[in-house]
C-alpha cells in the first residue's frame, strides 16, 4: 500500500521492520506456527497472546489456526464477547470471538479503508472510513457509516466530512470525532448528519489550552467520554492527552510535550505519539502509546505499562512486560477491565503484522 492515506499518521514511520522475534524457555511464545496456510496456534498466555491472524497478510475467515487479516487498525468490544475489527487493506468489518474465529460483517459497495470505530448503548456500530460511498479518496472524503449488526443494515450518516479517524459515542448520542488530518474535534448528530466544530480550528496544527477555536491540537486521534463526560483525547504530536469538555474547554490531563518514555505522576508522565484509548467502566484509561511500543493505563492520578518491553517486534509472553508489541493503532478493553485487545497491524506499511492480540490483566492467584 502507499503512504497516502495510509492506516498511520504520515508522520510514522518504520524503516527496519523486523520479522517475529525468537525466544527460548516459558516466558513466551515467538512466531506463528503457521503462516497463510495456518497450522496450531500456542494455547493463550496468561499475558499476551495472539487472538487471531498471522504474520501474513490475506483475507480469510474461520478459527484462530487458520484466519487471516491485512492490516487490522481498530477493535471496538460489542459486550456480548464479540470483538469488531477495522481490517484496514480489506476494507472489511470483522468479528472476532473469545475463541479467536473471525466472520466478516456484511459491509456495502464503496466501503473503503475504515478506521474508526464505536458502539452505542443499543449495539449499533459507527465506523470511519477514509474514502466516500463513491470511494472516492481526497483529504477531506472521510465518512461515517451506520452499522446494525442485527439486522445488516448500513446507513451512511455524514459523508466527505474530513478525516475522522476517532470516534466515540457520547451518552446523549451523537458523536465525538477526532479528525486527525485536519486537527479538530467535531461533534457529529446521528439522526441527521450535522457535524459543528468542538475544538480546535480547521488546519491549524499547534498546541493551546483554551475555548473551542482557540484551542490547538496536533492530529488528534483516538477518544473517548469519562463518566464525568468531558473527552479524553490522544493529541498525538503533542505527546499529550487532553481533556475536552462538551462546552470546548481544552486543557492538558498528561504529558510533559516531549516525545519520551516515563510513568507516574500524570504532569510528568511521557509519551511517544499516544494514539489509540479506551476507558473501563471504573474509569481507568488505557492508552496505546505507539512509538514506545507499550500499552499504558492511568488509575487515578498514576500512569503505569501494562505490556510491551519498547521494542517493536512480535512476542507473546505470560510476563506482558517483556511480551513485544508492533501496530498499536486500536485499542479496546472489555468493561471490568479484565482483557484488553489490540489491533497489532502494519502501521501501514507491508510487513509482518497482521494480528490481533489481547492482554490478559485478570488478577492471579
Amino acid at each position: 500500500m502507499t503512504a497516502i492515506g495510509c492506516a498511520a499518521n504520515p508522520m510514522v514511520s518504520n524503516d527496519n521492520i523486523p520479522g517475529d522475534a525468537s525466544s527460548s524457555g516459558d516466558a513466551g511464545t515467538s512466531g506463528d506456527a503457521g503462516t497463510s496456510t495456518g497450522g496450531p496456534r500456542p494455547a493463550f498466555t496468561r499475558g499476551v497472546s495472539t487472538l487471531a491472524g498471522y504474520a501474513d497478510p490475506g483475507y480469510l475467515d474461520g478459527n484462530r489456526d487458520v484466519n487471516l487479516f491485512h492490516n487490522p487498525v481498530n477493535v471496538a468490544y460489542a459486550g456480548n464477547g464479540k470483538l469488531y475489527v477495522a481490517d484496514f487493506d480489506n476494507s472489511k468489518i470483522r468479528v472476532v470471538d473469545r475463541a479467536g474465529t473471525a466472520t466478516t460483517v456484511i459491509t456495502p459497495v464503496g466501503f473503503a479503508r475504515p478506521f474508526g470505530m464505536a458502539f452505542d448503548a443499543g449495539g449499533v456500530l459507527y465506523v470511519s472510513t477514509d474514502n466516500d460511498q463513491n470511494n472516492g479518496h481526497t483529504l477531506s472524503s472521510g465518512t461515517i457509516w451506520r452499522i446494525d449488526p442485527s439486522s445488516g443494515a448500513v446507513t451512511v450518516i455524514a459523508s466527505a466530512i474530513g478525516r475522522p479517524r476517532g470516534l466515540a459515542v457520547l451518552s446523549d448520542g451523537r458523536l465525538a470525532v477526532a479528525d486527525n488530518l485536519h486537527h479538530v474535534i467535531e461533534l457529529v448528530v446521528p439522526a441527521t448528519g450535522q457535524v459543528s466544530l468542538l475544538a480546535g480550528a480547521w488546519d491549524a496544527s499547534g498546541f493551546a489550552d483554551g475555548a473551542g477555536a482557540a484551542a490547538r491540537f496536533a492530529t488528534p486521534y483516538g477518544l473517548v467520554q469519562r463518566p464525568d463526560g468531558k473527552l479524553v483525547v490522544c493529541d498525538y504530536a503533542n505527546q499529550r492527552l487532553r481533556l475536552v469538555g462538551l462546552d470546548g474547554s481544552v486543557s492538558t490531563l498528561a504529558g510533559t510535550g516531549s516525545a519520551g518514555f516515563a510513568d507516574g505522576a500524570m504532569t510528568a508522565a511521557r509519551f511517544n505519539h499516544p494514539q489509540a484509548i479506551a476507558i473501563a467502566s471504573n474509569g481507568d484509561l488505557y492508552i496505546a502509546d505507539s512509538d514506545n511500543f507499550r500499552i499504558r493505563r492511568i488509575a487515578g492520578a498514576a500512569i503505569t505499562t501494562i505490556a510491551g518491553d519498547g521494542a517493536s517486534g512480535y512476542l507473546d509472553a505470560d510476563d506482558r512486560l517483556t511480551s513485544q508489541l508492533h501496530g498499536l493503532e486500536g485499542i479496546a478493553v472489555v468493561p471490568d477491565g479484565s482483557m484488553v485487545y489490540l489491533a497489532d497491524g502494519t502501521r501501514g506499511e507491508e510487513g509482518p503484522f497482521n494480528r490481533i492480540r489481547q492482554i490478559d490483566m485478570a488478577p492471579r492467584p
